[in-house]
């Protein structure tokens, strides 16, 4: 009888050439392109759920142009980024190229900006109204000296310094590298950067820096001033204005950056366009105060003269004012030409006098000289010629003593009779000169416009007054003219007074308005005057009498133009200029007085003032436009006279001034110059009302020109483009478009033709509109589109469509398997002829609990057995029989997305003996590394089997010729099939059955006699075999 073991090989598998049938197989996505040769731009691929049994090979090809019009992708040739869409195409649509070309850019709306720093401000209006607007920030500073001055120059660039000279006062950043938040605010001289001063401990030592970092050079000696208060923010369209940081309003206070910009948040002009952070690092929003700067300020301080009280008006424009010493007669009230280069020539400004004008105002501070009183000096006295014997009175200068202006020269006083005291040139008006002529300015400006009014204004009333008061008299008219004298005489004061004004320009504004009220005044006095025929009533002091008779009577003209002469005299004062009096032609504040008599020393030069004999004697002279006298502070002495009367006229007397001890401050030439930058309010600009829209040309190869596409550019939707029956959208991107950029496409058509497994051709079929065509078994050809043009006849396609659930799977012991759709299933096989049958076996598969599998046998395919339940709850499922059939069924229930590996049917191997020994191993598929407790890889678990047929149990384990026989030929085809089998180690136990490998690739069977017996049947053979686990 045979053996308990059983042998389940592939080589004696009848399924392995049986018909299998499936009812479903589970759908494939796993498709290949293999081949691909092709002129067209476009592209063929398969897609869809396959549901075929087996892989297959699918080929499709252009076969023809024509049929159903289709677009091309459009091609594009330029610089933006931006792309065309096809939206449809009319099934009536010319087959032609088209060609768009960007033909005009349009204007785009942009807002109006303004860099500041690393934000910009920006118009909340789109388009050129935001241009309107500007921004003013006008300083409200408070500027306090402080106990510190640089000890040496910080240049620019250097950010931090090390040394107690520069400690300010800054507080220590925190560990962030942040300043504090009460950091005082400093200022370098007249340098308008506000810094915020801070100090670290690096490296050992402290640290000191600024935020902002330094701007401009600061030199040594220059003092460090503590500032307190804010910024006020003017933002305005011209319209409307808005104000920020006004405290007096009650508005938050603006110092810092960020100040300002977290303000604008309430602005309805404008916006902050980046991002606002309370930075407190150095040189962040917070940590540096408002950097716009809309008003002229002070750039640098040059030239050999130290000015103080430097300040720059807020509209001077960006210049050198140059100030050059042009007299130093005398110390402390030096005058200085003032000049800028785009102001011009500017008034002339005095040592020590703060000096104002719209180019900068500045005070030359006064210097007292090192040594003043000392010096060289002779004197010598010159006699007339006199008659023999006529004596000569003795001259002495007694004392002499030098003043702070003192410089070396030579002076001679002349003994001269004085001019009569009725004789003054004080008295007569002052002539006006044509500065033109002079060259000192342009014709056009020779009268200032406000001195041409007034003076207009002034003699039309004396033209108007002495009209009404003149005409051709009648003979027996007692005509008095009185009235019109008056009128002249005080025309002529006001008119002498204006002159004064203006001498000097520019005129003081309360000086020019008393001159208004004093016409005013005048016009009011005389009107009854104006239509009086006679005069004989007296005129009093300060009052004009009417007689009843309706003539007016005049006396006392002088006393009455003494009025005026007077109010003159005040306007005089009220613009700084000392009127002409007897004090003031007699005296320089008590320095000089004219002590009177018939004669005096009168300086041959006409330079000095006279001396008067036996009287002291302080140098003076006579302001030439206002006739006051004045101290040249140089020289003073006694001139004392012994028998005075014996002067006589011509005497001389010489003073030679030798040396002066003393350096003076200041010397003609000396200069100091100031460079101002000139700022306004900061404008936005860049705001531009666009018509933002692109235009491009379309043209057509068969249809020529076609309408322009229009294109918005402001984020409005674009709209879709219609003609020659396909419709068009523009997409822009992120890189715009540029002229000439150019998009081509083409309404194109094909037919095609497919076949599977090389077998015939398809009939031949326009390719749809949409490019989507179903084949068979759920798959479908797909032809993209691409360049024109998109296919060409004689474009070929090979794909490979695999199955990896085949049914044909289950025909080997191979890992592939056959996979069904849904829960249920069924397989049939058909052997070709009624088989005998040994068992059915599974293998290799993979079921959900619960699944129920069964099979039934036939004869013919038409009746069936009843269904035997499979045991599938083992790792193989081995079912023995003995039957014969030529059709069986395999039934799976229950098992959605399981798999079916092997199907085994037939009869399997058993020798003639059992092996005297059959060893079960369990073993694990894994992989430990080196070294003790190494961690190892689990891969899977099986059962192997060891098996022996050996020589010393002759009759009961040996093999006969025939069972090695099978044995070998077993192997053989293992080995060449590299294929797994079953073994069953008891027939009665098939619940023990494995999946199994032959272990060796050789196979040693031993013959007890050496293989020496002469008949074959008296061999008594034996072997083993090591079965390896298959693991899972």
């Amino acid at each position: 009888m045979p053996s308990v073991q059983r042998f389940l090989s592939g080589r004696h598998n009848l399924a392995r050439t049986a018909a299998l049938v499936a009812s479903s197989v589970r759908a494939s996505r796993a498709i290949e392109r293999v081949h691909a040769q092709r002129t067209g731009g476009g592209r063929v691929r398969l897609a869809g759920d396959y549901i075929g049994h087996e892989a297959a090979d699918v080929q499709v090809r252009i076969s023809a142009t024509g049929g159903v019009p289709r677009a091309s992708v459009p091609q594009f040739v330029g610089v933006g980024n931006g792309g065309l869409q096809v939206l449809a195409v009319d099934a009536a649509a010319p087959l032609q190229g088209i060609t768009l070309t960007l033909a005009d850019l349009g204007v785009a709306t942009a807002h109006a900006l303004l860099d500041v720093r690393e934000v910009q401000l920006r118009a909340r209006a789109p388009g050129a109204v935001g241009n309107s607007i500007r921004v003013s920030v006008e300083p409200r500073l408070v500027r306090t000296p402080t106990a510190w001055a640089l000890l040496a120059d910080w240049p620019a660039g250097t950010a931090v310094q090390t040394g107690p000279q520069w400690d300010f006062g800054g507080l220590p950043l925190n560990a962030q590298q942040e300043l504090d938040a009460a950091s005082p605010r400093i200022q370098f001289g007249s340098d308008p950067q506000v810094y915020r001063p801070w100090r670290r401990f690096k490296d050992g030592a402290w640290q000191f820096g600024l935020s902002p970092a330094l701007e401009r050079n600061v030199p040594a000696g220059t003092p460090v001033l503590a500032v307190t208060g804010g910024y006020v923010v003017t933002v305005t369209d011209g319209v409307a204005s808005e104000t920020f940081g006004d405290v007096d309003a009650a508005q938050p206070a603006i110092e810092s950056f960020h100040d300002l910009l977290l303000a604008l948040a309430d602005s309805a002009l404008v916006e902050v366009a980046g991002v606002v952070a309370a930075d407190r690092t150095v040189g962040g929003q917070a940590a540096i105060d408002v950097p716009l700067r809309t008003q002229a300020w002070l750039l640098a301080l040059g030239g050999k003269v130290a000015l103080a009280g430097v300040a720059v008006p807020p509209g001077a424009p960006t210049q050198a004012v140059t100030l050059r010493c042009i007299n130093d007669d005398v110390v402390g009230a030096e005058r200085w030409s003032v000049a800028g280069d785009v102001s011009g020539t500017l008034p002339v400004a005095t040592t020590g006098v703060p000096y104002a004008s719209a180019a900068a105002l500045f005070t030359v501070p006064r210097i007292d000289p090192a040594a003043a009183g000392s010096g060289r000096w002779s004197f010598k006295f010159r006699p007339a010629a006199r008659e023999a014997g006529e004596g000569v009175p003795s001259i002495c200068l007694r004392p002499f003593r030098l003043g702070r202006n003192a410089v070396p020269r030579t002076v001679t006083f002349t003994y001269t009779k004085r001019p009569p005291a009725d004789c003054k040139c004080s008295d007569m008006p002052t002539p006006r000169l044509s500065l033109a002529c002079l060259g000192l300015t342009e014709e056009a400006a020779l009268i200032d416009a406000e001195y041409q009014s007034r003076l207009e204004a002034l003699y039309k009333w004396r033209s108007d007054f002495t009209e009404g008061n003149s005409g051709l008299p009648s003979v027996d008219d007692d005509i008095h003219g009185v009235d019109v004298t008056l009128a002249n005489r005080v025309t002529a004061v006001l008119a002498q007074g204006l002159t004064d004004l203006f001498a000097a320009p520019p005129a003081v504004a309360a000086a020019l308005t008393e001159w208004d009220a004093a016409l005013v005044a005048l016009k009011a006095d005389l009107a009854s005057l104006e239509t009086a025929t006679g005069v004989d009533d007296d005129l009093y002091e300060k009052a004009l009498v009417l007689r009843e008779n309706g003539n007016l009577a005049i006396r006392y003209v002088d006393q009455y133009a003494a009025r005026y002469e007077a109010r003159m005299d005040y306007v005089r004062t009220l613009a700084g200029i000392v009127p002409k009096s007897e004090s003031s032609s007699s005296d320089a504040g008590s320095c000089w007085t004219d002590h009177g008599g018939t004669h005096w020393w009168v300086d041959a030069e006409g330079y000095y003032l006279p001396a008067f004999t036996n009287q002291a004697y302080v140098s003076a002279r006579r302001d030439t436009d206002t006739g006051r006298a004045y101290s040249t502070q140089e020289f003073g002495f006694g001139l004392v006279v012994a028998c005075p009367e014996r002067l006589r006229e011509g005497d001389e007397i010489t003073l030679r001034i030798e040396a002066v001890d003393g350096e003076r401050p200041y010397r003609v030439g000396d200069e100091a110059i100031i460079q101002t930058i000139g700022a306004g309010p900061a404008w936005l600009a860049g705001g531009v009302d666009g018509t933002d829209v692109q235009t491009w040309r379309v043209l057509g190869g068969a249809s020529g020109a076609l309408p322009d596409y229009v294109v918005p550019t402001d984020g409005a939707p674009v709209p879709d483009y219609a003609a020659a029956g396909i419709t068009l959208r523009m997409a822009p991107g992120g890189i715009p478009f540029s002229l000439g950029d150019t998009f081509t496409l083409a309404v194109e058509a094909g037919q095609y033709q497919w076949r599977q497994d090389g077998g015939a051709w398809s009939a031949e079929a326009d390719i749809p509109a949409d490019g989507q065509a179903l084949l068979a078994d759920g798959l479908t050809v797909h032809f993209d589109a691409g360049a024109a043009p998109s296919f060409v006849p004689g474009d070929d396609y090979v794909f490979r469509v695999h199955q990896p659930w085949a049914t044909s799977h289950v025909r080997d012991a191979q890992a592939s398997a056959w996979g069904w759709d849904g829960s249920n299933a069924t397989l049939e096989i058909d052997l070709g002829a009624v088989q005998p049958l040994g068992a059915l076996a599974l293998a290799r598969y993979t079921l959900p609990a619960g699944a129920v599998l069964a099979f039934e046998l036939s004869d013919d395919g038409a009746g069936w057995t009843a269904p035997v339940a499979l045991d599938t709850s083992g790792p193989a499922c081995v079912h023995l029989l003995d039957a014969a059939a030529r059709h069986l069924r395999l039934t799976v229930a229950g098992a959605e997305g399981g798999h079916i590996g092997w199907l085994w049917v037939g009869v399997p191997l058993a020798t003639d003996h059992h092996a005297s020994s059959c060893q079960r191993r369990r073993r694990w598929a894994a992989r430990r590394g080196d070294g003790p407790n190494a961690a190892s890889l689990y891969s899977g678990v099986g059962d192997g089997w060891s098996l022996a047929w050996e020589p010393g149990d002759a009759q009961s384990s040996r093999l006969l010729a025939a069972d090695v026989a099978q044995l070998v030929g077993l192997l053989d085809w293992a080995q060449a099939h590299d294929e797994p089998l079953l073994f069953v180690p008891h027939h009665q136990h098939p619940q023990d059955a494995a999946l199994v490998r032959f272990a060796a690739d050789a196979l040693e069977v031993t013959d007890l006699h050496a293989w020496q017996p002469d008949s074959a049947g008296d061999r008594i053979l034996s072997a083993a075999l090591e079965l390896d686990p298959v693991y899972a």
